[in-house]
Order: C-alpha cells, then sequence, then structure tokens
C-alpha cells in the first residue's frame, strides 16, 4: 500500500488558489474500505512523529494534535482513493501543515498512513528587493513579464 500522489511543500501569494493532491493505492486483490482525511496543523509536526514512534503498532492509540482541525472526509470502497485539497483566496492565517491521513480498513486491521506539505503564505505586497529579483530573473530567462 502507497502513496500514488503526495502534496508539495507550496509558497504562494495571499489571494492566491492553490490544490494539494493526496492519491493512494492499496495493495492486494480484497476489496478495500479506504478513507482519505485532510488535516490542517498550525505547527509542523516534529513532537508528533515522535510519539508516534512509541506507540505500540496496531494500538488505537491516536496522537492528538492541540492545533489540528480536520477540514474534509472522503470514504470509498476499492484499492484507489484520491482527494484533492482546494483553498482559494488563500489568506496568511491558513499558513501551516497540512496533511493527508488514510486509513486502509482491511484484513481486520486499520493501517493509517500519513502525508503532509507545509503551506507557506506571502503577503500581497512583498518587500521591493523580492519583486525586483523576481524580475531580473524574468528579464535572464527570456519570459514575457505577466
Amino acid at each position: 500500500a502507497t502513496f500514488t500522489e503526495v502534496p508539495k511543500d507550496v509558497t504562494v501569494r495571499e489571494g492566491d488558489d492553490i490544490e494539494m493532491p493526496c492519491a493512494f493505492r492499496a495493495s492486494g486483490s480484497t476489496s478495500y474500505s479506504l478513507e482519505i482525511q485532510w488535516w490542517y496543523l498550525k505547527e509542523p509536526a516534529r513532537e508528533l512523529a515522535h510519539e508516534l514512534a512509541i506507540s505500540v503498532p496496531g494500538s488505537r492509540s491516536k496522537v492528538a494534535n492541540k492545533d489540528a482541525t480536520k477540514i474534509s472526509t472522503v470514504r470509498v470502497q476499492g484499492n484507489d482513493i484520491s482527494h484533492r485539497l482546494r483553498l482559494s483566496g488563500v489568506r496568511r492565517q491558513d499558513e501551516g501543515v497540512y496533511q493527508c491521513r488514510v486509513s486502509d480498513y482491511s484484513d481486520d486491521e486499520t493501517r493509517e498512513h500519513k502525508a503532509q506539505a507545509l503551506l507557506r503564505v506571502l503577503s500581497r505586497f512583498a518587500p521591493p528587493d523580492v519583486q525586483a529579483a523576481e524580475a531580473v530573473s524574468h528579464i535572464q530567462s527570456g519570459a514575457a513579464p505577466r
């Protein structure tokens, strides 16, 4: 069982629209029930990984992140699932880690798989030096200004 598409860290400007992909394929021929959830974590989950590592495999212990918010859930019957997270008109407060969690209900055992990406949001009016650097790179690459 593996992710076939995972979200990538992305930096956008305020007001932009973004999409984060997440797709998962279960292995084996049995018919599965898969569930995909998108979570928003205010902070990157550093201590989370540590706690997960010491929790007993197969146990139902869920490590709660105090700043985790569930955004959406999709459930399917079958071996393939994908669910794109769409954010439109991104705001500064949307900055943080977005985590895709897939629960794989098969063989009387639930496995959870996670993939996550960091969203950075720049203000609409970035400092002039940033814009100047971008303008220079456009000229060098011969790209037409947008």
